[in-house]
């Protein structure tokens, strides 16, 4: 009976996204649908999905055949230089949109001129911060779980608004490297900071969809909250640098500011402002001989002041990826470290320290199928797990996933 409920729920998952697909197909440029179904241990407390403070994505109730990803993605040329990219996904969990939107952006690539090229995005996109996150739908072509800089901007992070990319194409013109200069300004992101300071960090795949919420509603922390609103009337800006050595090295580094009032309320669903601001630094090397190496780093700051009353969270995290590619094969090793403070010396409501340990083995024998086996371990001391949901404060959780991704479309190659 469990199995047979698992599948009716898959199948009622996947039903709006096969229209979605059909409906589409005739006329797309590019489309893709897949499928990941998991193979799921874990001996993990409840996640944030299911209304717990858990470090990783599924606990040991959920143990057994799982949902990964259902994933529905469309992009339309329209004319030469326009473009308009859509991605649905459902993630069989108790979000209040079964089906939803990832990412929805217009594009604009005007042809390469006087060695610069531009690109304009306008909509709903992922800041350019990710170094790891590169394969179609946000995903990491390393692992199933993402590092925990990653898992939060999938929980809570996302540009809501136009972003301008103007790229210097040295390598065109006899240097051995290119330069990136991005802008952006967005709105509907003054939830972004809630769940660092509730749940702090976790090790995730699972992406906010756009008007999702984040926890449910019997959650004594998150309490249903909503990531993506606009309370305040303000914009928030980031700007970033990215150089690239000859396809070998990849450096990035972003500013990110919300600027949210911090005093701003609805009181009509106590929903706040949340001030973040951030700035994340990295790099990628990669060589001939399949391997890549990454490192990245943020730190950041968010802040809440109901009635005048100032609350700061101070958190940071950092992550050393290693992985090696033979044929059809990679082997990949992930550490992190994450931190989050209260701004008090004796610490208080969301402090939090922990880390993390990866390791991965994905085989692709062609572009349709991937098998993926992930070993995450995480290890967290958390003022809210004994505060808020009376459990120990310090949690070893160990989740292993076997995953089964098939994928197809005209945009699978």
């Amino acid at each position: 009976m469990p199995m047979a409920r698992t599948m009716l729920r898959l199948a009622a998952l996947l039903l709006p996204l096969g229209w979605l697909a059909l409906a589409a197909t005739a006329r797309a440029d590019g489309w893709e649908l897949d499928l990941d179904g998991r193979l799921v241990s874990s001996n993990a407390d409840p996640s944030y999905t299911q209304g717990g403070i858990s470090g990783v994505r599924f606990d040991q109730d959920q143990s057994g055949l799982r949902l990964g990803r259902a994933r529905f993605a469309l992009t339309e040329s329209l004319g030469e230089l326009w473009s308009v990219h859509l991605d649905a996904s459902a993630w069989g969990d108790h979000d209040r949109i079964p089906v939803g939107l990832t990412e929805a952006f217009l594009q604009f690539r005007p042809y390469p001129f006087a060695g610069y090229r531009l690109r304009i995005k306008a909509g709903a996109f992922y800041p350019p911060i990710s170094l790891e996150n590169r394969e179609s739908g946000w995903e990491s072509p390393y692992t199933l779980s993402y590092s925990a800089i990653d898992s939060w901007l999938a929980i809570e992070v996302r540009t809501v608004g136009v972003e301008a990319q103007l790229d210097w194409l040295g390598t065109r013109q006899g240097h051995d490297f290119d330069l990136g200069f991005t802008a952006g300004a967005f709105g509907w992101n003054e939830g972004a900071g809630g769940f660092i300071a509730g749940d702090g960090f976790t090790l995730t795949d699972r992406q906010t969809p756009l008007g999702g919420r984040v926890g449910l509603p019997n959650d004594p922390v998150l309490m249903n909250f909503e990531p993506f609103r606009q309370l305040d009337g303000r914009a928030g800006v980031y700007g970033g640098l990215e150089a690239r050595w000859l396809d070998r090295v990849v450096v990035r580094a972003l500013r990110y500011d919300n600027r949210a009032d911090p005093t701003a309320m609805d009181y009509a669903s106590n929903a706040i402002a949340w001030e973040t601001t951030f700035s994340a630094v990295g790099a990628r090397y990669e060589d001939s001989n399949g391997i890549t190496a990454i490192v990245q780093g943020l730190k950041g700051d968010t802040t809440i002041a109901p009635g005048g009353y100032w609350l700061d969270w101070p958190f940071k995290a950092e992550y050393a990826l290693l992985a090696k590619t033979i044929g059809r094969h990679t082997l990949s090793a992930r550490y992190d470290r994450f931190e989050v403070d209260t701004g008090v010396n004796n610490g208080g409501d969301g402090a939090e320290i922990g880390h993390a340990l990866t390791a991965a083995y994905v085989f692709a024998p062609d572009a349709h199928w991937r098998f993926t086996l992930e070993w995450l371990h995480v290890s967290s001391n958390s003022y809210e797990r004994e505060d808020a949901f009376n459990l120990p404060p310090f949690a070893s959780e160990t989740l292993v996933q076997l995953a089964v991704r098939y994928a197809l479309g005209s945009a699978v190659r």
